[in-house]
C-alpha cells in the first residue's frame, strides 16, 4: 500500500509533518453474531449476500497534517486530517436480545474529517497540566438500500463515534507524594444508523494520590519500596452509557445493546516488594 510522510523541524522546537497513505482492510474474523464479518453470519444470510453481489474489503485513503512545539515550560500539538472510507462493512441487529438477528451490510462510503489539539503547561517543576480536544466530522456518503426499503444514513454521524471529546489532567508530584485529577468528556453519539436514537454526552471526573515510602528501615528492612495509593473513579457519581453496541447497533430505533458506567467507586492499593 502506498504511504508517504514526512517530519520537518524548521526552527528549534518547532515542527511540522505529513502522512498520506492507502489501506485495505481484510475480512475480520468473528464468532457468529459478534462482528461486523461475512463469516459471523447464518448460511442463509451468507448465501443471500454472495447473491447481492457478495462484500468487498473496506479501503480508505487518509491523509494529515500537523504542527508540534516542544519546550520545558509547553508542549503544544495540533493534528488535522481527513479520510476517505469505502466498502464500509457494518453489524446491523434487531430482534430481541435473547435471539438476535443480525446481519453485516455494505453501508457504502464515510468521509471523516477531524481535528485534534493538544496542550500541556508546566508552569512550575513538578506541576503539569494537560488538555486535549478533538472534533471528529465522521458521515455516511450514502443511504443504505434494502428490498423494499431506504434507510436515510446519508449525511449522519457514524455510529458510536462522538463528534466532541475533551480530556484534561492536572497532575503535582512533591517529593515522595503525588496526585492527580482528571476529566473526561464525551459527546453525543448515534446509537442508530439513521440516527433517530442518541446517547447523550457525559462529564467524568476522578481523582487519585500515592505516597511513596520507600524501605522502612530498621525493623523492617525486609520491606522495600512500600507505596500507599488511593483512587476515586467517577468522583461525582455520574450516570452515563459506556461501553455501546456489544450486540451490535440497530438500523432504526432503540436496542438493548450498551453496558451503563460504573458509578463512584473508590480503590486503596498497598504495594510492598520483599
Amino acid at each position: 500500500m502506498p504511504h508517504i510522510s514526512a517530519d520537518w523541524y524548521f526552527i528549534k522546537h518547532h515542527e511540522l509533518f505529513f502522512d498520506i497513505t492507502e489501506n485495505v482492510k481484510s475480512y475480520p474474523i468473528a464468532a457468529y453474531k459478534q462482528g461486523a464479518s461475512p463469516f459471523a453470519l447464518s448460511q442463509s444470510t451468507y448465501d443471500l449476500l454472495q447473491k447481492q453481489g457478495g462484500l468487498k474489503p473496506e479501503t480508505d485513503w487518509n491523509y494529515a497534517v500537523g504542527y508540534r512545539f516542544t519546550d520545558s515550560l509547553v508542549q503544544a500539538s495540533l493534528y488535522a486530517y481527513h479520510t476517505n472510507f469505502k466498502n464500509r462493512l457494518q453489524q446491523i441487529t434487531s430482534g430481541s436480545i435473547v435471539n438476535p438477528i443480525s446481519t453485516v451490510a455494505n453501508v457504502g462510503g464515510v468521509t471523516m474529517n477531524g481535528v485534534d489539539a493538544g496542550l500541556t503547561l508546566t508552569p512550575i517543576r513538578s506541576l503539569s497540566i494537560y488538555n486535549s480536544i478533538s472534533y471528529n466530522h465522521a458521515t455516511f456518503d450514502d443511504n443504505l438500500v434494502e428490498p423494499g426499503v431506504t434507510y436515510h444514513l446519508r449525511g449522519q454521524q457514524v455510529v458510536a463515534y462522538p463528534r466532541f471529546m475533551y480530556k484534561n489532567s492536572l497532575s503535582y508530584t512533591w517529593k515522595n507524594f503525588d496526585t492527580h485529577f482528571d476529566t473526561t468528556y464525551m459527546g453525543t453519539r448515534n446509537f442508530s444508523y439513521t440516527g433517530d436514537m442518541k446517547v447523550p454526552h457525559y462529564w467524568l471526573e476522578s481523582l487519585g494520590a500515592r505516597y511513596h515510602f520507600g524501605s522502612l528501615g530498621r525493623g523492617f528492612g525486609f520491606v522495600k519500596d512500600l507505596t500507599f495509593e488511593f483512587n476515586i473513579y467517577n468522583l461525582t457519581n455520574t450516570k452515563y452509557i459506556a461501553t455501546m453496541g456489544e450486540n451490535g447497533l440497530p438500523m432504526t430505533g432503540d436496542y438493548q445493546s450498551f453496558l451503563v458506567g460504573a458509578p463512584r467507586q473508590y480503590f486503596g492499593t498497598i504495594r510492598a516488594g520483599f
